[in-house]
Order: structure tokens, then C-alpha cells, then sequence
């Protein structure tokens, strides 16, 4: 849209100034509204909204009407609104707006979270009210909305995560729980928000990326956590998060430090993924890790050179099922948002259940494994009914296994 079209005095309601500063309120909709404002003397505006480029179509727009009208249209009042985020400097006995003070890229994005986090606090106390059986009879756009908010305050992850859920509850709602544990990571990430000035730096973070903000990789690679090391390449896996979004999950296995590093790529659309480590490679050379309260997502600091002639032959691993169930709820204890715990378990039998698959280890515990009965009828094949070492994920509620060995052999899963 051309500011011209959007230059009518109609369109912004309650207009008033105060010494340099005119300002309004545009409304977009029922629910919503954007304040803009402009400063006569040095042309500088300001709106609440979340659009990019600067300055957006309606600060153009309240431009154009106060250099049409005048400041003798606007009523002069005594103080700038609250929404108008000036600094304010002591000036011979009274207070004037600094323009230098225009909000910063961090301001401005600030803003966007807070308020997109507000509407999402809104519309989970109306899902609770109404009752999360009723919300499995609405139509998609009770979801889409909620997400598209999300979408226009830059939280991108956040908002996919929520729209994916909703839509599966919707076809699925006898199965509840996914939708319920969004719910839940959603409402801890407007807790922690609002108390972001009690968090560390590295769970400050880990809070931002849940939202869908991460760090550049330039800055990962300049300050992130370093660690050199020979990498066995314990797992790859690809999978669609929405119909034009695929992800690609690297699990590498540090022989020196037992670390586990997570190389995590993306592709759009058509387009496809950059080549990767064949599991049970070899490689050697340095990670950065992105700062994070339980480390795990990393970026190679330089090309990781692939070991020639050289496979994975054993992993270590935990050989009782309750040690690995333990460090997963010590990692959720620092990083609440995680979702699935890297895991090798040592010689564990898989076994078939009544229903599912699953696999034992040598005290008599057992987990249930996921992805269907094909990979379960795999590992069983595999086993040959004796005990193997398996690596996957652990969600706290199934483990997704990526690969197995036995006997010197490295057997990739998927």
C-alpha cells in the first residue's frame, strides 16, 4: 500500500501533540491498534507496529497528514502516551523529548515480544476457560490467528509450533498431549519473560531461541563455546516441519570429551539440503556451540575433515535406563524448552510388547521406542534377540533410535 492511500484524517483517531511530537492511534482492526507519531522539527516518526522497512507505511502515512493539516489539528496535551518510547531530558525546569532517543533495533523487537506474548496470554487464558475439549471442535483459523500474531512479532518458532499442534489436535483430539505441552512451554516462556532480568545469560538465550530468535552465526563462531575433538558421526535425520520447511539433525559424539554436538540445518521449499557426514564417519576438527544453558546446537569453525578408512566400531554409553531419564530432567531443569535429550544406550535388548516396541536394559527397566513397528522389527532383526548398543533421542516420553552397533558394526537406522 502507498502511504497516499492511507494519508486521511479518518483514519487516525484520538490525535494530539506535545511540544515537537504529533501523535495517533491507526486502528487495523477490532482487536487492534498501532500508534504513530511524528516529530515536526526533525522529521522523525515512530509506530508500534511490527512491519519492516522503516519507516512503515502508516509513520509515512501520520507523516503526510500532519504536514497536510498542521499541528492546530492535533490537541495539545501535557505529556507524550505510554506507548511512545522517548527519552526524556530535564531542560531548564521542564521535560523535552530527546530525539536521539528513537527506540533501537533491540527496542523495537522488545516491544514486539512483549506485545505478541500479551495477545498469546489472552488467548490461553480463553482456551482454558473454554476448555480443552471444546478447542478440539474449532476451525483452524482459532489456531491460525493465534499463530499469525506470533508470526507479526517475530516469533516465528513459536508460531509454527502453536499452528502445527492446533491443526493436529483438530484431526486428532483424542490425542491431546502434544497440544497440551505447547500450551504449557508457551505459557513458562511468558513467565520467563517477564522475569528475563533473573535469568543468566545462557537461559536468556535458550528463551529467545523457543521464541525463534538465534544468534548469527558470524557471532556463534566469534564467541561461542569452542570444543576440538575427533567427531563420530552417531546420527542424521530429516524431517518436514510444515509443507515448505525441512529440517536436517547432525548428531556428532566427541571421543575426548563425550560431548555431543548438534549440527542443524534448514531447507525451503524445493531446495535442498548442503551435503552432510555419512553416520558412522569420522571426523576431526572444532565447534562453536550457540549459547545455551545445556549446550547442545553447534556450527563447525572451520570444514570438519573427514577421518579416510575409519568407522565408527563402538560407542559409550549409559547401560542402566534410569541414568540417561535422570540427566534428561537435570537438562529440563536448565533448559526447560529442550526437547529431546541425545542419547547412547549400552547393550539394551529390544523386545516387543503388547502394543509397542521398546527396549530393556540388564535391570529390568524398559522405554518405548517410536517412529512405528518397521524400526522396531529392524532392531529385533538386528539384535538377533541379544543385547546392542542404540543412539537416538529421548523425548521423556519415547526414544526415536538413529542408530545401532553390534559387534564392530555401525548400523544406521533411518
Amino acid at each position: 500500500m502507498r502511504p497516499q492511500l492511507l494519508a486521511e484524517m479518518a483514519f487516525f483517531q484520538k490525535r494530539a501533540r506535545w511540544e515537537l511530537w504529533c501523535w495517533a492511534e491507526l486502528p487495523v482492526s477490532i482487536e487492534q491498534t498501532h500508534g504513530v507519531a511524528f516529530n515536526t522539527e526533525t522529521g522523525a516518526t515512530f509506530c508500534t507496529c511490527s512491519f519492516r522497512p522503516r519507516p512503515c507505511v502508516h509513520a509515512q502515512a501520520f507523516a503526510l497528514v500532519v504536514q497536510a493539516h498542521g499541528i492546530q489539528a492535533f490537541e495539545e496535551q501535557s505529556a507524550l502516551p505510554e506507548w511512545l518510547p522517548l527519552a526524556v531530558t530535564n531542560i531548564s525546569g521542564r521535560s523535552k523529548p530527546a530525539v536521539a532517543a528513537l527506540p533501537s533495533a533491540d527496542d523495537e523487537r522488545t516491544i514486539r515480544i512483549e506485545r505478541g506474548l500479551e495477545d498469546l496470554e489472552v488467548w490461553l487464558e480463553d482456551v482454558l476457560q473454554r476448555g480443552i475439549a471444546v478447542c478440539a471442535a474449532e476451525e483452524p483459523h482459532f489456531y491460525l490467528t493465534a499463530s499469525t500474531r506470533l508470526a507479526d512479532a517475530s516469533m516465528r518458532s513459536l508460531s509454527r509450533r502453536l499452528r502445527t499442534a492446533g491443526e493436529a489436535f483438530a484431526q486428532q483430539p483424542d490425542e491431546p498431549e502434544p497440544f497440551v505441552a505447547i500450551l504449557a512451554d508457551a505459557a513458562l516462556a511468558i513467565q520467563a519473560w517477564n522475569r528475563r532480568g533473573r535469568l543468566s545469560e545462557a537461559q536468556r538465550s535458550d528463551l529467545e531461541a523457543f521464541l525463534g530468535f538465534t544468534p548469527r552465526r558470524e557471532a556463534v563462531r566469534a564467541a561461542g563455546e569452542r570444543l576440538s575433538d575427533t567427531w563420530a558421526v552417531v546420527g542424521v535425520v530429516e524431517e518436514s516441519l510444515e509443507a515448505s520447511l525441512r529440517e536436517r539433525r547432525t548428531w556428532l559424539l566427541g571421543a575426548k570429551s563425550g560431548r555431543f554436538a548438534l549440527l542443524q540445518d534448514y531447507a525451503f521449499g524445493a531446495e535442498d539440503f548442503a551435503p552432510t557426514f555419512p553416520p558412522g564417519a569420522l571426523v576431526q576438527g572444532t565447534v562453536a556451540y550457540y549459547p545455551s544453558a545445556w549446550p547442545l546446537r553447534a556450527l563447525p569453525l572451520e570444514v570438519l575433515e573427514t577421518l579416510p578408512e575409519r568407522r565408527v566400531k563402538k560407542l559409550p554409553g549409559w547401560h542402566i535406563l534410569s541414568d540417561m531419564t535422570g540427566t534428561f530432567a537435570r537438562a529440563l531443569a536448565n533448559h526447560p524448552w529442550l526437547t529431546a535429550l541425545p542419547a547412547v544406550l549400552a547393550e539394551v535388548l529390544p523386545m516387543r510388547g503388547a502394543k509397542i516396541f521398546a527396549l530393556a536394559d540388564s535391570a529390568g527397566y524398559n522405554i518405548p521406542l517410536g517412529e512405528g513397528d518397521s524400526l522396531g522389527w529392524t532392531l529385533l532383526a538386528t539384535s538377533e534377540g541379544y543385547p546392542i548398543t542404540v543412539f537416538g533421542e529421548w523425548n521423556g516420553e519415547r526414544f526415536r533410535a538413529l542408530s545401532a552397533v553390534r559387534e564392530g558394526r555401525f548400523i544406521p537406522l533411518v
